[in-house]
């Protein structure tokens, strides 16, 4: 694979045929016209005009269009970037206002001739900035979002393009946990905060934080502390 040595943006457009490769190079690819879709392991994405992605180095993928098109293409030397952004696959995110605006700065420098790569250097730095706030996996931020709601293996394993017996597996090698002790445990750190900070009857603390019953609160707190409730309360102090 051709090492790349410096920044590289340009438009680029694609056809109907699938291709598949790898390069030694990262890629974040952002939407100006059409769709694109694209398989990068177990993930199969059609890119749209709200979609980016982050390709890392030596990911093997295949592409191809069946529509009119144009996207944005940003590759960036492996030697730029951070280990935390060297992950082993790829990540989509929503076309924020963050992302259009350095859309929009990228652009810029590529319709200037010949391309000012000096730019797009002193540039990178923001981009590598959200890279590494947005690579949260979307099923684990949308456990932080909607804990007090009832959250599926289903739904998790959607957001991440999975199946369900994938998801569980990837799941547990990304946070050593299954999805429902991972959840369960962010459910107990939210009810120890109102626990602590307020003086909510616990039957409430329940319901805000996705739990049917006061005694599913408890059984919680047994599990994991040893104690009901009503003693973690009294413990710290409120």
């Amino acid at each position: 694979m051709e090492e790349l040595k410096d920044f590289m943006a340009e438009r680029r457009t694609y056809n109907t045929t699938q291709e598949t490769h790898s390069h030694c190079y990262a890629q974040l690819i952002f939407p100006l016209q059409g769709q694109l879709s694209i398989k990068e392991g177990v993930q199969e994405l059609r890119l749209d005009h709200e979609t980016l992605f982050f390709l890392p180095p030596q990911c093997i993928h295949t592409f191809h269009s069946v529509v009119r098109n144009e996207f944005l293409i940003l590759d960036i030397p492996h030697f730029m970037l951070t280990r935390n952004e060297l992950q082993n696959r790829g990540y989509s995110w929503k076309l924020n206002n963050q992302w259009k605006g350095i859309r929009y700065l990228i652009l810029n420098e590529i319709d200037q001739k010949p391309l000012n790569q000096s730019a797009l250097k002193e540039l990178y730095p923001y981009i590598s900035y959200y890279l590494l706030q947005d690579q949260q996996p979307k099923s684990i931020s949308y456990i932080h979002e909607h804990y007090n709601e009832k959250i599926t293996v289903h739904k998790l394993a959607s957001l991440e393009h999975y199946n369900r017996s994938y998801y569980s597996d990837w799941f547990l090698k990304e946070t050593g946990k299954s999805p429902s002790s991972y959840i369960q445990e962010v459910r107990l750190n939210k009810a120890k905060e109102l626990l602590r900070n307020t003086d909510l009857p616990i039957l409430h603390i329940a319901i805000q934080v996705g739990l049917d019953h006061q005694s599913s609160l408890t059984r919680l707190f047994q599990k994991y502390e040893g104690i009901t409730p009503s003693q973690f309360r009294k413990n710290t102090g409120f």
